[in-house]
């Protein structure tokens, strides 16, 4: 019996906070523990495992922060699209989201040398006219919400080309500890949990943990940690990538 793992990372810097007008302008140097201590801490914490991850990032870090989404390439991880500023991504009308897609890809393209194929919405939630759109900007990978807006669920093909990587809302730091305000024991109580489950059945798992959520509180890295150390270090679990998920999910078909 063997779980195949994967691990993701949402959000960087100041892009939701514009987004949402929690601010008007990014932050000065030294008042992002977010970007400063957060997104290193993960970074860190990633590479002493050797666990590779596709970060989704909004387009905005293209123009705000070349460097690190070019960096992210370089350490071999990769990028995916996640809005231009986080907006909400299920309201947008057909013209906003062609143009917001399109400005982001672009974006990051520049700034990363590698054009993204995967694809989360922000929020979880996409739109009806998403899954065309992705499919038109040469997306392969489309790591959002099912079309009733749930979790969970089987990788399956929504196009020709478009694969859809589902996620359990359990497995996201900011909903257990922003959100719902679970005792770090509980949370990793859950997740080696849900480990135990996905190896017992032969199922996958998806993580999504965040900079500014896991990254500046250790209490909550170490709850990572300890999941990381469960998949590297016991028999059972195959750690794979987006691509490499849905590359096994078509070999088995």
């Amino acid at each position: 019996m063997t779980a195949k793992i994967c691990f993701t990372m949402d959000n960087l810097s100041d892009a939701a906070d514009l987004g949402r007008g929690v601010i008007d302008k990014p932050r000065p140097e030294g008042q992002r523990p977010a970007l400063e201590q957060g997104f290193p801490a993960m970074l860190d914490l990633y590479s002493r495992y050797g666990v590779k991850v596709t970060h989704f990032l909004e387009g905005w870090n293209g123009e705000a922060h070349p460097d690190i989404v070019e960096d992210l390439i370089n350490m071999g991880h990769s990028v995916g699209m996640h809005g231009w500023q986080h907006e909400p991504w299920s309201e947008l009308s057909l013209d906003q989201e062609t143009e917001l897609m399109g400005r982001s890809t672009d974006t990051l393209h520049q700034a990363s040398g590698v054009r993204p194929t995967a694809f989360r919405a922000p929020g979880g939630k996409r739109t009806v006219n998403t899954v065309k759109l992705l499919s038109e900007f040469g997306y392969t990978i489309d790591s959002s919400m099912n079309d009733q807006n749930k979790d969970g669920g089987d990788i399956q093909a929504l196009t020709d080309t478009l694969w859809h990587v589902p996620y359990l809302e359990a497995t996201i730091d900011a909903r257990q500890w922003l959100q719902k305000s679970i005792p770090a024991e509980e949370v990793e109580l859950s997740w080696h949990h849900l480990l135990a489950q996905a190896r017992q059945q032969n199922e996958f798992l998806v993580f999504i943990w965040h900079p500014h959520v896991m990254g500046i509180n250790a209490e909550y890295r170490a709850v990572g940690e300890s999941v990381l150390q469960k998949v590297t270090q016991e028999k059972g679990f195959q750690i794979l990538t987006l691509e490499e998920l849905v590359s096994a999910k078509i070999a088995d078909q």
